[in-house]
């Protein structure tokens, strides 16, 4: 964290070097100033008063201790008066399309939930259904401080194939549009369809896979940069090696990644009752060049000392997703035991149909108790590291953290506001973070420097309108059942 002195050496070096080009220095944005600030940088655990300042494009200028110079003037000025700020959460799991089914199959482990939530509603959807679904769920996102997102976005073969020539009008592009409109930031999780067992049925081959994949990737470039916003992140495989029942579907995975130079989440390890027939896959990940650097396990709960060893020697990841872990009773992965074995952890909400509930401070909670009650320690794991894994651990694990998750001058300044009047006095600020706060006590939702959520109400955003749409659609799909 730059001390005073060097965040006005920094700007007077900025000023200089304008000069010089014939330009004129711009002025920030918006500064932000009497904070107490939870950076989440590497080097900074304290917390302290200071202020810290956004360039127009929305990056971080500088951070510093204390009172702003009285000659840095900018656009606007929020004054925390002492309030908290934090960094934006980042779900490093979600599928912000399923918001449109909370509640569904309650009492059911994952095996159940998977037929309410696709036969009987997902396959029934149609694909511009899929935009005001999205859009929910990452408003949703956005309310509860949910700042950046990984979204699997629905690959069902019902609704998604066969695809049109017009990519804006596939499941996929229903889905991008409804990401950008949001306003949240996100990683695109895209389906590559199913490779099947050679003499079983005809090979959906990467030749193949590569002609709709190629199609996107080249609009969802031309939207952004149309858009110029830093909204879109990257694309990345929604990998489905584990529900496979021909290793073919690694191989087609890892092609389409070394073309295209994309990372994999693969849901992995979640529900006990087929532990043993996923853990005999294992192998599949392997010989395919798939376990790597550029893999993340979604779940992840049911491993061997061996499958830890081999995936943290790879360097790959995992994300963790403690509400809908205890929703379907999945089980508790052992992340002391991950992060020991060098595996990178970071935290998803998962989707509001298996986690019902959006708000990362619930989830931080479900998980530090989940942790502490299966290794009976109220050691074994802190507040403040759990809210590490849902800001910086799932930056490290999309791959996005030179963009996010923390405050730190160059970085986009995705931040939240917290009101800490109902803590009361307080003890230590990370338990009150974890412990206590929740969305209510959220005054404000930044990304890039813009208040996107206001004490809970949308700006620029008709949430009526994607309340009745919403509502209208799912309807008519339950009409069906």
């Amino acid at each position: 964290m730059p001390s005073r002195l060097t965040a006005l050496l920094l700007a007077a070096v900025f000023a200089v070097t304008a000069r010089a080009e014939g330009q004129q220095p711009s002025q920030p944005k918006l500064l932000v100033r009497d904070a107490l600030l939870f950076t989440m940088a590497p080097d900074q655990r304290k917390p302290f008063i200071g202020y810290f300042t956004i360039a127009p494009d929305g990056t971080i200028l500088t951070v510093a201790p204390g009172n702003p110079p009285a000659t840095l003037h900018a656009q606007q000025t929020l004054d925390a008066h002492g309030h908290w700020i934090i960094p934006g959460f980042i779900s490093a799991h979600s599928h912000l399309w399923q918001a449109a089914f909370r509640g569904l199959a309650a009492d059911s482990t994952l095996t159940g939930w998977l037929t309410a939530v696709y036969n009987d509603s997902g396959n029934k959807s149609r694909p511009e259904d899929l935009y005001w679904f999205t859009l929910d769920g990452a408003l949703d996102h956005l309310q509860h401080g949910i700042t950046a997102v990984f979204s699997f976005d629905y690959g069902g073969d019902s609704v998604c194939s066969p695809v049109p020539a017009d990519i804006a009008h596939t499941c996929n592009g229903y889905t991008f549009r409804a990401e950008m409109d949001s306003g949240i930031r996100f990683v695109h999780g895209y389906d590559v369809g199913k490779a099947t067992a050679p003499g079983i049925a005809p090979a959906y081959t990467a030749a193949q896979a590569r002609i709709p994949l190629k199609a996107f990737l080249d609009y969802a470039q031309q939207a952004s940069t149309k858009a110029n916003t830093q909204q879109y992140l990257s694309t990345m495989i929604s990998g489905y090696a584990a529900f496979s029942n021909t290793e073919s579907q690694a191989y087609l995975d890892k092609a389409l990644m070394q073309e295209f130079h994309l990372h994999n989440q693969s849901h992995y390890l979640e529900p006990p009752e087929s532990a043993q027939e996923e853990q005999a896959k294992f192998h599949w990940f392997t010989d395919s060049g798939l376990l790597g650097p550029d893999l993340i396990f979604g779940h992840f709960i049911h491993t061997t000392p061996e499958i830890l060893a081999a995936t943290g020697k790879a360097g790959a990841a995992m994300s963790w997703n403690p509400l809908s872990n205890g929703r379907l009773a999945s089980g508790v992965p052992d992340i002391p035991a991950y992060l020991k074995a060098d595996i990178r952890v970071g935290m998803g909400v998962d989707g509001e149909a298996s986690a019902d509930l959006a708000d990362p401070f619930e989830n931080m909670r479900t998980g530090l108790y989940a942790i502490r009650d299966k290794y009976e320690s109220a050691t074994i794991m802190s507040p403040y590291d759990v809210l590490r894994l849902h800001t910086m651990g799932s930056a490290d694990v999309l791959n996005i953290a030179g963009k996010v998750g923390s405050l730190e001058p160059g970085k986009l300044a995705d931040f939240l506001v917290i009101d800490p009047t109902r803590f009361g006095p307080v003890s230590d600020p990370y338990a009150s973070l974890v412990f206590v706060t929740s969305e209510p006590d959220l005054d404000g939702v930044y990304v890039g420097g813009t208040l996107r959520v206001d004490h809970g109400h949308l700006n620029n955003q008709n949430i009526s309108k994607v309340d009745t749409e919403v509502n209208q659609r799912v309807a008519r799909i339950r009409a069906k059942q």
